[in-house]
């Protein structure tokens, strides 16, 4: 992702589990570690979240805004992604 502009354009990435099985938490944290992935994670075995926002498959990127309504669902793709934050900035 975008990490020089993340730190100056106030975009916040924050990463959701949704583990099925086994306890999350390990299982995340050797993921993260073996990509390097850094940031916040919602851990969401329970599927709550996934449900409220209608996600049927991984990935699935959803964006948000600052009020908290959703501009983008779906763009898995990178250069989807980057349309649908270019978008949310207006550019």
């Amino acid at each position: 992702m975008r990490v020089r502009e993340e730190s100056r354009s106030g975009l916040e990435i924050v990463l959701v589990d949704i583990w099925e099985g086994t306890e999350p938490r390990p299982e995340v944290e050797r993921f993260c570690e073996m990509w390097g992935i850094k940031g916040p994670i919602l851990l969401d075995p329970g599927l709550e979240l996934a449900s409220a926002l209608g996600v049927r498959g991984v990935p699935t990127n959803v964006v948000v805004d600052s009020d908290g309504t959703i501009r983008a669902f779906g763009a898995a793709r990178l250069d989807e992604l980057e349309q649908a934050i270019d978008d949310l900035y207006g550019r």
